[in-house]
């Protein structure tokens, strides 16, 4: 049987949805993850980004070790007393380029510093382990308001002793 011409013509001139629901979809999801891939790799190289780092640059740290102290406490009776080996540590770089030897050229001034702050401190200030922290940043504090070429960036304890 011949297909009435008026038949072919109406399945001819239906014309194709190009945007369905499902390719609408498609094209967000696509969009979507391109858009997650930039952010996140925009994340990560300023993460990674050397300019950005905080701190200084690890190949570049220098320490000196200040020697044994051995300081009273101020407790009362004067049996009380504290042993450290405090080593400062800094960055080697343009703002600290004479600091290692104004350092050891002034060693006794900050040692005297350093009891100073000690001397004003009881057994139960520097006894529980939290103190170390809290006696390491006093000391770079005072210590960094003594120094005129740089700053000292941390201060690390090579003997702690109390008793």
């Amino acid at each position: 049987m011949p297909v009435p011409p008026q038949e072919t013509a109406q399945k001819v001139q239906q014309p194709r949805k190009l945007f369905t629901p499902k390719i609408i979809i498609a094209i967000l999801v696509l969009l979507l993850m391109i858009v997650g891939v930039g952010v996140g790799g925009v994340i990560y190289f300023k993460s990674t980004s050397s300019d950005h780092r905080e701190g200084p640059d690890p190949e570049k740290l220098v320490t000196v070790n200040m020697g044994s102290l051995l300081v009273n406490l101020a407790d009362p009776g004067g049996n009380s007393f504290m042993r450290i080996t405090p080593v400062l540590e800094y960055e080697q770089n343009k703002e600290n380029k004479k600091l290692g030897e104004e350092i050891t050229k002034n060693k006794v001034v900050l040692q005297d510093t350093m009891i100073r702050v000690i001397r004003k401190k009881k057994m139960s200030d520097v006894q529980p382990p939290e103190s170390i922290d809290k006696i390491a940043q006093e000391l770079k504090t005072e210590i960094n308001k003594n120094l005129h070429e740089g700053t000292i960036y941390r201060i690390y304890f090579a003997e702690y002793l109390t008793q």
